[in-house]
């Protein structure tokens, strides 16, 4: 197909992901202007040294991350930050960030990928994040253990998963968060959710877990937002003809 511009892949992606309507403390949309033709989009969790090296490496023209450079405060072009951009700039890269916009989004949110991989039917969202609500309540189809769930999931996110199970023998109702999403366990548990999957631990959810008898997973915050990004890849990919490749740098958090 003919060569594309990356003003028309940008406009798509503010339309689809409601770049401007969706609040954030993170910077959404394009961040870094560079190459004015894409040929090839990547895709990372983080914007960092190494994944815009390994960007650059690849002949990426535009990067598309989840956790973007810019969080809404003024910051100095110095040592680290300094370096990010001048990798960037010298390759000619644009930097794309979608960072709630891609937590809630329907179709290749992460959370509403982790729902449909788990094979959960979602029947609303909860969890508003400075108003607009980005975890899911979801339903299995059928009632569940404790252990399916955490087998289930490991499939999904990886082994490494953790479980803090103090919930009931058997249960259909389940919210998902990913990243740092356990300040939604509270609500959760009011809206009669028994497990609840996010990303990071937080040491004083444990003893609540305990108390009020729920089961609370932990996929880490990396692990479990690499899943949105490859399927908004596989969306761009299908609607653009462009080859695109993720980039991995898991760190284990």
């Amino acid at each position: 197909m003919a060569d594309l511009e990356v003003k028309d892949i940008v406009h798509y992606l503010d339309e689809y992901l409601r770049i401007r309507e969706i609040p954030d403390d993170s910077l959404n949309g394009l961040q870094v202007q560079g190459k004015k033709e894409i040929h090839k989009i990547g895709f990372a969790v983080d914007a960092c040294v190494q994944t815009f090296e390994a960007a650059r490496d690849a002949g990426v023209e535009l990067l598309i991350v989840h956790h973007g450079l810019f969080w809404g405060k003024v910051e100095p072009i110095v040592h680290s930050m300094y370096e990010r951009l001048r990798i960037l700039i010298e390759a000619g890269i644009n930097l794309y960030c979608a960072h709630i916009p891609l937590d809630s989004h329907p179709e290749v949110g992460n959370n509403a990928q982790i729902a449909q991989q788990l094979g959960l039917d979602i029947e609303y969202y909860f969890g508003a994040y400075k108003g607009n609500p980005v975890a899911v309540y979801a339903r299995a189809p059928r009632k569940m253990t404790a252990d399916e769930l955490l087998q289930k999931l490991k499939k999904v996110i990886g082994e490494h998963v953790r479980l803090d199970g103090f919930g009931p023998k058997t249960f259909r109702n389940i919210g998902i968060c990913s990243g740092a999403g356990a300040s939604f366990i509270p609500e959760a548990r009011r809206l009669g959710i028994d497990a609840y999957i996010t990303g990071e631990p937080r040491h004083g959810f444990y003893h609540f877990g305990r108390e009020e008898g729920m089961h609370l997973y932990y996929g880490r915050h990396y692990d479990t937002e690499t899943i949105g990004l490859k399927a908004l890849a596989d969306h761009l990919q299908e609607l653009f003809q462009l080859p695109t490749e993720f980039f991995d740098f898991p760190t284990g958090i």
